[in-house]
């Protein structure tokens, strides 16, 4: 069995294309239903910024063509266009692959958070729908474990990479607990949407919206849980303010350094943070040379944005060490499933004569002793059998992560004489009893976060 990944992702393919391969929830699974007619387990981890399929399958060449032909029907794309812009990956190479996706090493912005929800999502709609069995369960759980270790062994998500997050963390220098400050929106569009959102996820809590038009303004104030005031008593909100973020689409600037002269006699003095991330500007330049006022604009803002991506893109070299050993530890797991049914069939051979001598000594045994003492003997045979199976369990294991477990398990089952007929067929896409052997094998996907 080979893990393939196919898929395509804003290095390349155009928007154009991601866009028609984009899935919601509901074609998501109609994609994954179809792929699973050709593969052994599928899921598909579809956001703006990559349309990817991950999948189990007995031949990865024909795997990578049925998951090409599935997304070109499903998705109503032309089948050259995808192939000229998809990549396709093989077992180290997938898993890899995945890790550093969930890691965030390959997002449009290195180390964002969403895609660990992405990625967790992507697995529990494939999970609900029977699209993902034991092995790619146990992959993206690993993944999710991976994307974890990453955000809090290394810096990767530390450092603010978008406008709106340097102007929150400008505001945290000055008021470390945003929770008592007062702060001033000056504009209700899409930047001052984010602004405020990242000021409320770090404790903010007495928002004021002014612009110049209320309608949008009232609407966003009612979703945050802000107070709209009228654009006309913008100096008394100036004045009440301890940190203004600007951002509007006025042709000039809207607040003039006579204006602010009034508004610091109001203050008397009280230092005033202000954030101007509108272009043109909001506020005159000037004003940052009044004293009392700090005053940022783009260009300091973008200063500290490229800071913040050069620290993310150093911290990817300790994200690649995380990821190689995840990867190793995920690979000696799958290896180890080679040789769960001779494993299985050892432990029901031996148990078998167990239970057969035991139960010819308890008849001789059983007069002579109590209740306690008869299931004192059987407990001390059934850990005399898992401390006699416990090494060479382990060697077997080792043996399969190190490419040998064909070579060993054969050989188990020539000394102790383990019929063919009695071996399970072990089958990585098939059963609940698959789904538990995998659990035995040291490698625990439960205790992985799902979401």
């Amino acid at each position: 069995m080979d893990i393939v990944a196919v898929g395509v992702d804003h290095t390349t393919a155009p928007i154009l294309l991601r866009e028609r391969l984009a899935c919601s929830s509901q074609q998501a699974v109609q994609v994954l239903t179809n792929i699973q007619k050709t593969t052994q387990e599928c899921v598909l981890l579809s956001t703006c910024n990559r349309i990817e399929v991950y999948a189990l399958c007995a031949d990865a060449q024909v795997g990578q063509a049925d998951i090409l032909h599935s997304l070109v029907e499903a998705r109503q794309v032309d089948q050259k266009e995808l192939a000229e812009h998809c990549y396709s990956l093989v077992d180290e190479h997938a898993i890899r692959h995945l890790f550093g996706v969930t890691c965030g090493l390959f997002s449009l912005v290195p180390g964002e958070p969403q895609i660990q929800g992405q990625v967790a999502d992507a697995l529990e709609l494939a999970l609900k729908g029977g699209h993902a069995g034991p092995v790619l369960s146990a992959l993206l759980r690993s993944a999710l474990v991976t994307g974890k270790r990453a955000r809090s062994e290394t810096g990767i998500s530390r450092s603010a990479v978008s406008i709106s997050h340097v102007a929150v963390q400008l505001a945290r220098r000055l008021f470390p607990s945003l929770y008592d400050a007062n702060i001033l929106l000056v504009g209700s569009g899409e930047m001052s949407e984010l602004a405020a959102r990242n000021l409320r996820d770090n404790g903010a809590q007495r928002l004021v919206i002014v612009n110049r038009t209320s309608e949008h303004a009232v609407q966003l104030a009612q979703t945050l849980g802000a107070t709209h005031r009228a654009f006309t008593e913008l100096s008394y909100a100036l004045a009440e303010a301890d940190v203004v973020i600007s951002s509007t689409k006025a042709p000039r600037a809207l607040i003039t350094t006579q204006l602010m002269q009034r508004v610091m006699e109001q203050r008397a003095q009280r230092p005033l943070l202000m954030i101007d991330i509108a272009l043109p500007r909001d506020i005159e330049q000037s004003v940052g040379l009044l004293p009392g006022i700090y005053l940022y604009n783009l260009d300091d803002l973008h200063t500290e944005v490229s800071k913040g991506l050069q620290l993310r893109q150093q911290e990817a070299v300790h994200v690649e060490t995380i990821i190689g050993e995840e990867v190793t530890a995920f690979q000696r797991w799958l290896a180890s499933l080679d040789v769960v049914g001779t494993i299985k069939v050892l432990r029901q051979y031996v148990d078998g004569l167990r239970e057969q001598e035991l139960e010819r000594a308890m008849r001789q045994l059983a007069p002579m002793l109590s209740e306690r003492e008869a299931a004192a003997v059987r407990e001390l045979t059934t850990r005399l059998m898992n401390k006699l199976l416990h090494t060479p369990t382990l060697r077997l294991k080792d043996a399969a992560a190190a490419g040998e477990g064909s070579f060993y398990a054969e050989a188990v089952r020539y000394l102790f004489d383990l019929e063919e007929k009695h071996e399970a067929n072990y089958s990585r896409d098939t059963s609940q009893q698959a789904r538990h052997d995998t659990d035995t094998l040291g490698y625990n996907t439960a205790s992985s976060p799902v979401a």
